[in-house]
């Protein structure tokens, strides 16, 4: 005897099964998709060194395998063509300007034994401690490298 019901139950099967597949689908697209974003970050890779090994005569070659290793940079970096600079000293209103007397700030440069000497710019700036790092930009202004956004530090303009 057939049930009135049949029909129903197995439309209700076949909503099952499609909801199931489509959740499969919707999962693997997803991981593919992820998988898709992670290969498209650059990553700097150098290869592993090939050493190669004497095999005996009639042995059969082996396939070799490149391996690439990620380069992993510790320590300060410094951008090519910046020209970093420490304050060495600071003498308090010992260069005069227009009338008005303001900080002289010696700098040296650190990859090499260049000095230099610049005065105060921003009148009312805190001035730097010694071993500040200062990059000394075209128009001839030390900037400080590293400051706090709140409080800004002063600036020098490089003595000629």
């Amino acid at each position: 005897m057939l049930n009135e019901n049949e029909p129903e139950l197995a439309r209700n099967e076949n909503r099952s099964v499609l909801m199931i597949l489509l959740t499969i689908c919707v999962l693997i697209a997803l991981l593919v998709n992820r998988q898709t974003k992670s290969r498209q970050t650059p990553t700097q890779e150098i290869p592993a060194a090939f050493i190669p090994t004497a095999s005996p005569p009639g042995a059969m070659p082996v396939n070799q395998v490149s391996i690439h290793l990620p380069v992993i940079l510790s320590g300060s970096v410094t951008a090519a063509g910046v020209n970093v600079w420490k304050v060495t000293k600071i003498d308090s209103l010992a260069y005069q300007s227009g009338g008005q007397r303001t900080d002289l700030a010696t700098f040296k440069r650190i990859d090499s034994q260049d000095i230099a000497q610049g005065y105060c710019i921003n009148r009312g700036w805190p001035t730097p401690k010694i071993g500040a790092e200062y990059s000394l930009n075209p128009q001839g202004v030390f900037v400080p490298l590293q400051e706090p956004k709140a409080h800004p530090i002063q600036r020098f303009l490089k003595i000629q």
